[in-house]
């Protein structure tokens, strides 16, 4: 651990092999047990002609390392979550979404703060963290997140040098994200049931976006007219919106856009013919409620028109926006398309990410591959 000693460090002129000297401010810090010996650069002699303007110039600094070497080890939790703010959580260059953004807000102020906060950092064990995170009633999905969340503080404690050990403890927390049940996947015959009992073209043409593309919800609600060529048959994706949020696609391959047969062309023409929003700068799915300033609020037709068409149809399966991408890659497997142009088509980052996630086979199939074993139930009705 850093020691408490307050240290005036010294400050030296360098020669350079070319240009002027440089001024350089060393300083001592002890982590570990271990003397470490630092230095920084802070500027050449044309820029400071003596070493009374170095002086100066070195004072915030010699601050920040003394109050640093006074405060390593000692933070809890909660003032670390200050630090992080101030430093890390809206820094440009780490280009967090707002939504990523409102997701730190959330957890800390009721999860991660609630329990941790007032505790030294220093009495954070990986084995307590596991502790708290099978404690919790939640999905494994949201409790990794807490688990990343705060690695991402102690990562930022130790960059910042606030925290004295090298290995970050939450690095070893173990907390699967695996899934604990299977979501529904819906048939081509079923969308086509559930889009038939939809009486609004605009809800219509939705889910017809969603079901052929595959598109997250936030890349449908996010299109703008101008994201269709009708002419090359193509649909890029530039933004998401996520609540009020405009936000950055996920990955550089969410960015690539996909291919649009000429049907979906055609129903996107009759919307477009019937939307009061139809400019090319205009959403597709804009709200009216909003005089289309925002798009349409996706969550609400849920439950309004989506889920009651699917009961309407007789489907007794979970419905969400989601569904229509993972049943979109398992009617293309169930088809036999290549795993690679399922990848693509889905604009995921690795095929695995395809297979483990969205092919799920049918039950009809399942049971087709057991086909073989019918022999068996004949040699045992012979036997007995």
């Amino acid at each position: 651990m850093s020691t408490a000693r307050y240290q005036e460090g010294s400050i030296a002129r360098v020669r350079r092999a070319k240009g002027p000297d440089v001024w350089v401010y060393r300083w001592r810090e002890v982590v570990d047990g271990k003397r470490l010996q630092k230095k920084k650069v802070i500027g050449d002699v044309d820029r400071y002609p003596n070493k009374s303007a170095v002086k100066r110039e070195v004072e915030n600094l010699r601050s920040e390392i003394n109050a640093r070497a006074e405060r390593v080890g000692r933070l809890t939790v909660e003032e670390l979550w200050g630090h992080f703010q101030a430093n890390e959580l809206r820094d440009p260059d780490v280009s967090r979404s707002p939504t990523t953004i409102a997701l730190y807000l959330t957890n800390f102020r009721h999860h991660i703060t609630p329990h941790w906060g007032k505790v030294l950092i220093t009495e954070i064990t990986p084995v307590g963290v596991e502790r708290w995170l099978r404690s919790l009633p939640y999905a494994n999905s949201t409790k990794s997140k807490l688990r990343n969340q705060l690695s991402a503080l102690f990562s930022h404690a130790i960059r910042h040098g606030l925290y004295s050990a090298a290995a970050n403890p939450i690095k070893t927390v173990r907390q699967s994200a695996e899934r604990e049940t299977t979501p529904d996947i819906l048939s081509l015959e079923e969308i086509g049931a559930i889009i038939s009992r939809l009486d609004s073209t605009r809800v219509r043409t939705a889910v017809l976006v969603a079901a052929v593309t595959g598109c997250r919800r936030s890349e449908v609600r996010g299109l703008k007219w101008r994201d269709v060529d009708f002419e090359k048959l193509w649909l890029r994706l530039e933004r998401g919106k996520v609540q009020k949020h405009q936000t950055k696609l996920k990955t550089e391959g969410s960015r690539k856009g996909v291919p649009i047969p000429q049907e979906l062309a055609a129903a996107l023409i009759t919307w477009r013919g019937e939307s009061l929003y139809r400019s090319d700068e205009d959403w597709i799915f804009a709200s009216e409620m909003n005089t289309g300033r925002e798009p349409m609020w996706f969550d609400i037709l849920l439950p309004r028109h989506i889920q009651p068409a699917a009961k309407a149809a007789g489907i007794d399966k979970a419905v969400g926006w989601h569904t229509f991408r993972r049943s979109l890659a398992s009617i293309l497997a169930k088809r036999g398309e290549n795993v690679k142009v399922v990848q693509e088509l889905l604009r995921h980052a690795n095929s695995s990410t395809t297979m483990k996630l969205y092919q799920q086979a049918y039950a009809d199939d399942k049971r087709a591959a057991q086909d073989h074993t019918r022999s068996l139930f004949l040699a045992h009705k012979r036997a007995s």
